[in-house]
Protein backbone atom coordinates (compact mmCIF):
# COMPACT_ATOMS: atom_id res chain seq x y z
CA UNK A 1 0.00 0.00 0.00
CA UNK A 2 0.82 3.17 -0.90
CA UNK A 3 1.60 6.10 1.26
CA UNK A 4 -0.93 8.18 -0.08
CA UNK A 5 -3.93 5.65 0.35
CA UNK A 6 -2.83 4.64 3.65
CA UNK A 7 -3.03 8.14 5.03
CA UNK A 8 -6.75 8.46 3.36
CA UNK A 9 -6.88 5.13 5.53
CA UNK A 10 -6.21 6.61 8.56
CA UNK A 11 -8.26 10.07 8.10
CA UNK A 12 -11.04 7.67 7.23
CA UNK A 13 -10.87 5.79 10.60
CA UNK A 14 -9.94 8.82 12.56
CA UNK A 15 -6.39 7.91 13.22
CA UNK A 16 -4.47 11.32 13.06
CA UNK A 17 -1.85 10.71 15.88
CA UNK A 18 0.25 9.01 14.17
CA UNK A 19 3.54 9.50 12.70
CA UNK A 20 4.35 7.77 9.65
CA UNK A 21 7.87 6.73 8.73
CA UNK A 22 8.80 4.96 5.24
CA UNK A 23 11.01 3.09 5.69
CA UNK A 24 12.31 2.60 2.04
CA UNK A 25 12.63 6.02 1.15
CA UNK A 26 16.29 6.02 -1.03
CA UNK A 27 18.29 9.38 -1.42
CA UNK A 28 20.08 9.44 -4.88
CA UNK A 29 23.34 9.88 -4.11
CA UNK A 30 23.80 12.20 -7.33
CA UNK A 31 21.30 14.95 -5.90
CA UNK A 32 23.22 18.26 -5.10
CA UNK A 33 20.16 20.17 -3.79
CA UNK A 34 21.38 18.97 -0.32
CA UNK A 35 22.86 21.48 1.89
CA UNK A 36 26.36 23.05 1.46
CA UNK A 37 28.90 23.13 4.15
CA UNK A 38 28.50 26.64 6.52
CA UNK A 39 31.65 28.36 5.17
CA UNK A 40 33.49 29.53 7.94
CA UNK A 41 34.03 33.95 8.05
CA UNK A 42 37.39 35.24 7.20
CA UNK A 43 38.40 38.46 8.94
CA UNK A 44 40.36 40.37 6.13
CA UNK A 45 43.75 41.73 7.24
CA UNK A 46 43.58 45.64 7.66
CA UNK A 47 45.38 47.31 4.40
CA UNK A 48 48.76 47.98 5.66
CA UNK A 49 49.51 51.95 5.94
CA UNK A 50 51.60 54.08 3.74
CA UNK A 51 55.01 53.62 4.41
CA UNK A 52 58.70 53.96 2.51
CA UNK A 53 59.90 50.93 1.14
CA UNK A 54 63.06 50.07 2.41
CA UNK A 55 65.89 50.61 -0.23
CA UNK A 56 64.35 54.20 -0.84
CA UNK A 57 67.67 55.96 -1.12
CA UNK A 58 68.86 58.38 1.48
CA UNK A 59 71.58 60.35 -0.21
CA UNK A 60 71.67 60.85 -4.32
CA UNK A 61 74.40 62.53 -6.28
CA UNK A 62 74.11 65.21 -9.30
CA UNK A 63 76.44 67.10 -11.68
CA UNK A 64 75.87 70.32 -13.16
CA UNK A 65 74.80 69.98 -16.93
CA UNK A 66 72.63 67.03 -15.95
CA UNK A 67 68.98 67.07 -14.42
CA UNK A 68 68.83 65.89 -10.66
CA UNK A 69 66.51 62.87 -9.97
CA UNK A 70 65.82 62.74 -6.06
CA UNK A 71 63.69 59.52 -5.76
CA UNK A 72 61.26 58.24 -2.82
CA UNK A 73 59.33 55.07 -2.97
CA UNK A 74 56.41 55.22 -1.08
CA UNK A 75 54.07 52.49 -0.94
CA UNK A 76 50.36 51.64 0.33
CA UNK A 77 49.34 55.19 -0.34
CA UNK A 78 45.66 54.81 -0.98
CA UNK A 79 44.31 58.27 -1.27
CA UNK A 80 47.08 60.02 0.12
CA UNK A 81 49.30 61.90 -1.20
CA UNK A 82 53.40 63.15 -1.80
CA UNK A 83 55.01 66.36 -1.14
CA UNK A 84 58.36 67.21 -1.77
CA UNK A 85 59.59 70.28 0.69
CA UNK A 86 63.33 72.06 0.38
CA UNK A 87 64.77 71.90 4.44
CA UNK A 88 66.79 74.91 4.16
CA UNK A 89 63.68 77.00 3.58
CA UNK A 90 60.73 74.78 4.64
CA UNK A 91 59.70 75.38 0.85
CA UNK A 92 57.14 73.14 -0.34
CA UNK A 93 58.26 72.54 -3.60
CA UNK A 94 55.40 69.80 -5.09
CA UNK A 95 52.43 68.03 -3.72
CA UNK A 96 51.37 65.25 -5.65
CA UNK A 97 52.20 66.31 -9.52
CA UNK A 98 51.56 69.89 -9.27
CA UNK A 99 54.07 72.70 -8.48
CA UNK A 100 53.85 74.64 -5.61
CA UNK A 101 56.88 77.00 -6.80
CA UNK A 102 58.27 79.73 -8.68
CA UNK A 103 61.03 78.43 -9.37
CA UNK A 104 59.90 75.91 -12.59
CA UNK A 105 62.96 74.08 -12.76
CA UNK A 106 61.19 71.95 -10.49
CA UNK A 107 58.71 69.13 -11.29
CA UNK A 108 57.38 65.85 -9.73
CA UNK A 109 56.74 62.76 -11.58
CA UNK A 110 55.57 58.91 -10.58
CA UNK A 111 56.34 56.23 -12.22
CA UNK A 112 53.40 54.04 -13.30
CA UNK A 113 54.49 50.56 -13.12
CA UNK A 114 56.40 51.06 -9.52
CA UNK A 115 54.79 53.49 -7.82
CA UNK A 116 57.89 55.15 -7.29
CA UNK A 117 58.14 59.10 -6.93
CA UNK A 118 61.29 61.70 -8.27
CA UNK A 119 61.51 65.25 -7.47
CA UNK A 120 63.39 66.63 -10.74
CA UNK A 121 65.73 69.28 -10.46
CA UNK A 122 67.20 70.85 -14.26
CA UNK A 123 69.91 72.67 -14.18
CA UNK A 124 70.91 72.20 -10.85
CA UNK A 125 73.98 74.43 -9.14
CA UNK A 126 76.00 73.40 -6.32
CA UNK A 127 74.06 76.10 -4.27
CA UNK A 128 70.68 73.47 -4.91
CA UNK A 129 72.92 70.95 -2.62
CA UNK A 130 71.06 69.94 0.76
CA UNK A 131 68.19 67.69 1.93
CA UNK A 132 65.05 67.55 0.88
CA UNK A 133 61.82 65.71 2.09
CA UNK A 134 59.81 63.39 0.54
CA UNK A 135 56.36 63.07 2.85
CA UNK A 136 53.33 61.08 2.60
CA UNK A 137 49.79 63.14 3.49
CA UNK A 138 48.98 61.15 6.77
CA UNK A 139 48.42 62.34 10.21
CA UNK A 140 51.02 62.47 11.52
CA UNK A 141 52.77 62.72 8.26
CA UNK A 142 55.19 60.06 7.34
CA UNK A 143 58.25 61.66 5.49
CA UNK A 144 62.07 60.39 4.54
CA UNK A 145 64.79 63.00 3.67
CA UNK A 146 67.27 63.37 0.88
CA UNK A 147 70.67 64.91 0.83
CA UNK A 148 71.02 66.12 -2.61
CA UNK A 149 74.36 66.57 -3.21
CA UNK A 150 75.79 69.02 -6.74
CA UNK A 151 79.18 68.47 -8.01
CA UNK A 152 80.98 70.45 -10.94
CA UNK A 153 82.24 67.73 -13.47
CA UNK A 154 86.26 68.60 -14.29
CA UNK A 155 87.69 67.78 -17.26
CA UNK A 156 91.65 65.98 -17.55
CA UNK A 157 93.63 65.50 -20.44
CA UNK A 158 95.97 62.56 -19.58
CA UNK A 159 99.43 63.90 -20.09
CA UNK A 160 102.05 67.10 -19.36
CA UNK A 161 100.82 69.18 -21.60
CA UNK A 162 102.66 68.43 -24.68
CA UNK A 163 102.52 65.36 -27.07
CA UNK A 164 105.44 64.43 -29.07
CA UNK A 165 105.29 61.60 -32.13
CA UNK A 166 106.78 60.22 -35.24
CA UNK A 167 105.02 61.06 -38.68
CA UNK A 168 103.09 57.90 -39.59
CA UNK A 169 102.65 56.82 -36.05
CA UNK A 170 99.00 56.70 -33.77
CA UNK A 171 97.94 59.94 -31.83
CA UNK A 172 95.98 58.81 -28.81
CA UNK A 173 94.47 61.61 -26.63
CA UNK A 174 93.00 61.00 -23.85
CA UNK A 175 89.95 62.78 -22.12
CA UNK A 176 88.51 62.44 -18.79
CA UNK A 177 85.77 63.50 -17.24
CA UNK A 178 85.52 63.55 -12.79
CA UNK A 179 82.84 63.67 -10.58
CA UNK A 180 80.29 62.97 -13.44
CA UNK A 181 77.42 60.29 -12.37
CA UNK A 182 75.83 60.74 -15.08
CA UNK A 183 77.63 60.71 -18.73
CA UNK A 184 77.91 63.87 -20.53
CA UNK A 185 75.05 64.56 -23.39
CA UNK A 186 78.06 64.26 -25.54
CA UNK A 187 82.36 65.14 -25.62
CA UNK A 188 83.76 67.58 -28.29
CA UNK A 189 87.23 66.89 -29.66
CA UNK A 190 88.57 70.26 -31.73
CA UNK A 191 91.97 70.77 -33.55
CA UNK A 192 93.32 74.33 -33.77
CA UNK A 193 89.80 75.48 -32.25
CA UNK A 194 87.57 73.56 -35.29
CA UNK A 195 85.65 70.20 -34.66
CA UNK A 196 87.33 67.54 -35.44
CA UNK A 197 85.91 65.98 -38.50
CA UNK A 198 85.68 61.90 -37.63
CA UNK A 199 83.83 61.30 -41.09
CA UNK A 200 86.88 63.38 -43.35
CA UNK A 201 87.51 61.31 -46.58
CA UNK A 202 91.26 59.35 -46.50
CA UNK A 203 91.95 59.83 -43.03
CA UNK A 204 90.94 56.67 -39.92
CA UNK A 205 89.85 58.38 -37.03
CA UNK A 206 88.35 57.43 -34.28
CA UNK A 207 87.01 58.06 -30.93
CA UNK A 208 86.25 55.74 -27.68
CA UNK A 209 83.65 56.37 -24.81
CA UNK A 210 83.23 54.31 -21.82
CA UNK A 211 81.25 55.39 -18.40
CA UNK A 212 82.66 53.86 -15.29
CA UNK A 213 80.83 55.26 -11.55
CA UNK A 214 81.23 58.69 -11.97
CA UNK A 215 84.01 59.08 -14.54
CA UNK A 216 84.12 59.21 -18.55
CA UNK A 217 86.61 58.48 -20.25
CA UNK A 218 86.91 59.90 -24.24
CA UNK A 219 90.00 58.74 -26.64
CA UNK A 220 90.75 59.98 -29.78
CA UNK A 221 92.59 57.89 -32.18
CA UNK A 222 94.13 59.29 -35.29
CA UNK A 223 96.57 56.94 -37.54
CA UNK A 224 98.89 57.98 -39.86
CA UNK A 225 99.44 61.39 -38.05
CA UNK A 226 100.88 63.78 -40.35
CA UNK A 227 102.94 67.58 -39.74
CA UNK A 228 99.25 68.53 -40.48
CA UNK A 229 97.99 66.74 -37.49
CA UNK A 230 100.47 69.36 -35.12
CA UNK A 231 99.05 72.14 -33.32
CA UNK A 232 96.14 72.05 -30.22
CA UNK A 233 93.67 69.75 -29.36
CA UNK A 234 91.21 70.39 -27.20
CA UNK A 235 88.19 67.89 -25.30
CA UNK A 236 85.14 69.56 -24.58
CA UNK A 237 82.40 67.69 -22.31
CA UNK A 238 78.71 69.31 -22.09
CA UNK A 239 79.40 69.61 -18.20
CA UNK A 240 82.58 70.66 -18.12
CA UNK A 241 85.18 73.05 -18.98
CA UNK A 242 87.16 72.62 -22.10
CA UNK A 243 90.47 71.36 -21.47
CA UNK A 244 93.96 71.17 -24.46
CA UNK A 245 97.50 69.97 -25.37
CA UNK A 246 99.68 70.43 -27.41
CA UNK A 247 100.53 67.69 -30.02
CA UNK A 248 104.16 68.29 -31.91
CA UNK A 249 104.46 65.51 -35.35
CA UNK A 250 108.26 65.44 -35.95
CA UNK A 251 110.31 63.21 -38.93
CA UNK A 252 111.92 59.91 -37.74
CA UNK A 253 114.07 57.66 -39.68
CA UNK A 254 112.24 54.95 -36.85
CA UNK A 255 108.69 55.84 -36.55
CA UNK A 256 106.78 54.97 -32.93
CA UNK A 257 104.31 52.75 -32.92
CA UNK A 258 102.19 54.92 -31.00
CA UNK A 259 102.53 58.13 -28.60
CA UNK A 260 99.31 59.39 -26.32
CA UNK A 261 98.94 61.87 -23.59
CA UNK A 262 100.47 59.40 -20.90
CA UNK A 263 103.81 59.32 -22.62
CA UNK A 264 107.00 60.80 -20.63
CA UNK A 265 110.07 62.04 -21.81
CA UNK A 266 111.11 63.00 -25.51
CA UNK A 267 110.51 61.51 -28.34
CA UNK A 268 112.80 59.80 -30.79
CA UNK A 269 112.39 62.44 -33.27
CA UNK A 270 113.22 65.28 -31.31
CA UNK A 271 116.39 63.63 -29.91
CA UNK A 272 117.49 62.45 -33.44
CA UNK A 273 117.12 66.41 -33.96
CA UNK A 274 119.78 66.92 -31.20
CA UNK A 275 122.24 64.85 -32.42
CA UNK A 276 122.51 66.08 -35.88
CA UNK A 277 122.30 69.99 -34.32
CA UNK A 278 125.76 68.91 -32.72
CA UNK A 279 127.09 66.87 -35.76
CA UNK A 280 126.86 70.39 -37.72
CA UNK A 281 128.37 72.27 -34.54
CA UNK A 282 131.75 70.45 -34.10
CA UNK A 283 133.09 71.24 -37.20
CA UNK A 284 132.49 74.90 -36.77
CA UNK A 285 133.97 74.76 -33.57
CA UNK A 286 137.08 72.50 -34.86
CA UNK A 287 137.58 75.47 -37.62
CA UNK A 288 137.85 78.11 -35.06
CA UNK A 289 139.97 76.45 -32.60
CA UNK A 290 142.30 76.40 -35.79
CA UNK A 291 142.19 80.17 -36.72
Amino acid sequence: MSGQRLMHCLLFLGITDMFIVDSKVRIDPRRNDLKEPVAIPVTPSPDPEPHFASDSPRQVMAAVGAPALIPCKPRSLGSKSVSWIRHRDLHVLTVGSFTFTNDQRFSAHRDAATGDWALVLRHPQPSDSGFYECSISTKPVTAITVKLSVVVPLAELLGDGNVYLDRGSTLNLTCMVHFSPTPPEFILWYHRDKLVNYGEAGRAIRVETQHMGDTTRSSLLLYNATGWDSGQYSCKPSNADKVSTKVHVLRSKTPAAMQTTTSGGRPAGESTSLVLLLVLLVPLTSHHSHR
